[in-house]
């Protein structure tokens, strides 16, 4: 009858919960495990995961076009289908999948398409390093990881279809670019801000 909190829980403790749980079939969202933190009232509240099946991605490798029966996941007209694939740099070759998005991207692409600057979630960093040679292997590194991940290789489509959709890209060369800052301009870190 203690608290889920109270016992020492915290965020990084609910994510394990969670994964531990949907291991053992059982369903629990972050939201219930706030609104219920007391775990006898909790376990109430746990419902077996939905097992419905993810159809097979339907796209081959080598297609020449995507019509609307290789997208299980979501209805377009195949005029819509083919803006969506002249968004994508490389063209159908390069079209790994197209689905619809789910509830957290459609609140993602409302507060982007609300923000008039910016957008809330673009993350802004700067590294520095050393020499040349491991600036490149950080670049590798990270290219792979693009490769190695799906959400990493999506990007969303909503102008020019009924319903928003994300389209997972087969490859995402990363966009590098070099720039000569000069210090008497400012400081550099100012500089690449701006």
């Amino acid at each position: 009858h203690d608290s889920f909190f109270a016992l020492g829980g915290h965020s990084l403790l609910a994510v394990q919960m969670i994964d531990q749980l949907r291991r053992r079939g059982v369903r629990l969202a972050v939201q219930d495990l706030f609104k219920t933190p007391v775990l006898s009232a909790l376990a109430r509240r746990l419902t077996p995961l939905d097992e419905s099946p993810v159809p097979d991605n339907l796209i081959p490798k080598n297609a020449r076009c995507i019509t609307p029966e290789m997208l299980p996941l979501v209805s377009l007209t195949q005029p819509e289908i083919d803006r969506v694939v002249a968004s994508v740099q490389g063209g159908v070759q390069n079209v790994q999948d197209i689905y619809g998005l789910s509830p957290l991207q459609d609140g993602i692409l409302f507060h982007h398409l609300l923000a008039t600057q910016g957008d809330p979630y673009l993350l802004v960093g700067q590294m520095a390093f050393n020499d040349r040679r491991s600036l490149d292997r950080y670049l590798a590194a990270l290219q792979r990881v693009v490769a190695r991940h799906d959400i990493l290789r999506t990007g969303f489509v909503w102008q020019g279809v009924t319903v928003p959709v994300q389209v997972v890209w087969r490859e995402a060369p990363l966009a590098i670019g070099e720039l000569t800052l000069d210090p008497a301009d400012g400081p550099i870190g100012r500089q690449l801000a701006e």
